[in-house]
């Protein structure tokens, strides 16, 4: 039997960390793939790997949480090998050049998808149709009947061309071979949630190359690079790495446009529009970070509080000390100084440094729950614009 069936210590069946399985797919093989390799979304396949030399891995993914996509009428394993003929026949791709791959999450098997991926020669491949003919003539399953036309009318070398050159693969949880590769280097405390980091990077590289429009085909070596850099950062007890990127400007225009209160905040006070983007950035970007951290174990809720405690004796301090500087200066003035001066300040988290954004996020947070301001009047002016 050549079906690579893989249990898993890890069951997370659909979970993925909050992924779908496309993009777990495609940082495991971006973190997997020869020096040289790229790796593609969407563009040949599901996933393709790219090897330097010219030769392609052909990946179809197949997320089965409630059926069986491995049994022998299944229509996803009919489908796919119909569409890999009809790809050589359109010249598309080409079969002698081409790996071809049905990976399928959770566990499954079936016995003829062991005797496709068991057909290693002509004569096996030949020998498989004509068994599988004679059944399906007296069968007749109405939901595959299409695709298994389309790979019995093909041609005995078109066939095997295809089926020789073909592997499935089924595992329980998709996440374990990810976990594998991190667990080598870092603490268990950490592996998911660089896990999550990785495949979240992935993700955005082929979103950011397809909303531009162009083909989601993503370096390899580079990728690595990058990912050996973001983990060398985890990795270092005196630090808080990020885990989120900076968010779209669709979003930052959204929160803009619905005006929170620690916007309005900045309205009464005359903040620019870059300091209102800002805001709106490190706030999405820090409020994201403490859901990572906690949920990683990272940090822990009464962490939360006490920053948010040493945030507001700190603005305390600095909207008295802008008052005394600038007593003739009007309000909204006032409001710009204490808000840019508290925007600069860095505060540790139990003793570990964090990123640039997070504590400016952290003071909008606070402004959005009214526990602190920037205008000397905040309370009222934003209490009469409720009005």
């Amino acid at each position: 039997m050549n079906v690579a069936v893989k249990a898993a210590k890890h069951a997370a069946p659909g979970a993925y960390l909050g992924f779908a399985l496309q993009p777990v797919r495609l940082c495991f093989h971006l973190l997997t793939c020869p020096k040289g390799a790229k790796v593609s979304l969407e563009v040949l396949d599901d996933v393709a790997i790219h090897d330097p030399d010219g030769t392609t891995v052909l990946e179809q993914i197949k997320s089965a949480l409630k059926h069986n996509a491995l049994s022998d009428w299944a229509p996803d394993l009919w489908k796919t090998l119909a569409n890999w003929l009809d790809s050589a026949e359109s010249g598309s791709i080409v079969p002698e050049k081409s790996e071809f791959r049905i990976y399928v999450s959770p566990l499954w098997t079936g016995s003829w998808a062991e005797a496709l991926s068991d057909s290693k020669s002509d004569s096996d491949v030949k020998n498989f149709t004509q068994t599988m003919a004679s059944l399906f003539k007296k069968k007749r399953p109405t939901a595959c009947t299409p695709y298994v036309q389309r790979f019995l009318a093909a041609a005995d070398d078109e066939r095997a061309a295809i089926v020789t050159r073909l592997e499935i693969v089924s595992e329980e949880d998709p996440l374990e071979g990810l976990r594998s590769l991190i667990r080598t280097a870092v603490g268990e405390d950490l592996v998911d949630v660089l896990c999550k980091a990785a495949i979240g990077m992935a993700k955005e590289q082929a979103d950011g190359l397809i909303r531009i429009g162009k083909p989601a085909i993503i370096d390899g070596d580079r990728f690595k690079a990058n990912f050996v850099a973001f983990v060398q950062r985890n990795n270092i007890p005196g630090l808080l790495s990020s885990l989120t990127s900076k968010p779209e400007e669709e979003a930052v225009a959204a929160v803009l446009g619905s005006r929170p209160t620690f916007i309005r905040q900045l309205e009464i006070i005359d903040a620019t529009e870059d300091d209102r983007v800002r805001a709106v950035s490190d706030f999405l970007r820090a409020s994201s970070d403490k859901s990572r951290w906690a949920e990683a174990g990272l940090i822990f809720d009464r962490s939360l509080d006490d920053l948010d405690d040493s945030l507001i004796r700190r603005h305390g301090l600095i909207s008295a000390e802008v008052a005394d500087l600038f007593a003739k200066d009007d309000a909204p003035f006032r409001g710009r100084q204490t808000y840019r001066r508290c925007a600069q300040l860095q505060l540790p988290i139990d003793g570990r440094s964090v990123p640039d954004h997070f504590v400016h996020g952290c003071f909008n947070a606070l402004a959005d729950l009214m526990q602190l301001g920037w205008h000397p009047d905040y309370e009222t002016l934003l209490a009469s614009d409720e009005e």
